[in-house]
């Protein structure tokens, strides 16, 4: 009686549509600049520039989209225009104590960098 209360009213499993119990979510990723669905083993390819308070990541796309290809397209996501073929995506990135926030501010096309 006890399993069925802890299926039922919260607890960390969950039974699926053929009645299976899982007592984990699988995670998915989606690529920010093409949209893929990535698995646990792929990853976005990016390069981080580390700074105070904040950092910055030039973000190039997944395994699907870069390197550039003709047939998956990288999309910006501020200016939904289609990043350069030797482009990438500029973001600022938080770093906090159990936490990492991502911003993105443009592409090489849209976003223009301040120069001291």
């Amino acid at each position: 009686m006890l399993l069925f209360i802890t299926e039922r009213y919260g607890g960390r499993r969950r039974r699926d549509k053929a009645g299976l119990v899982s007592t984990a979510m699988a995670k998915t990723t989606e690529c920010p600049l093409c949209g893929s669905t990535l698995a646990d083993n792929k990853r976005v390819k990016s390069i981080l520039y580390p700074g105070k308070p904040d950092s910055m990541m030039e973000i190039n796309g997944c395994p699907y989209c870069f390197p550039v290809n003709s047939d998956i397209k990288r999309i910006c996501p501020v200016c939904k225009k289609e990043v350069p073929k030797d482009g990438y995506v500029i973001a600022r990135v938080f770093l906090k104590p159990n936490k990492k926030h991502v911003h993105v501010l443009g592409c090489t096309g849209c976003y223009k960098r301040k120069t001291p």
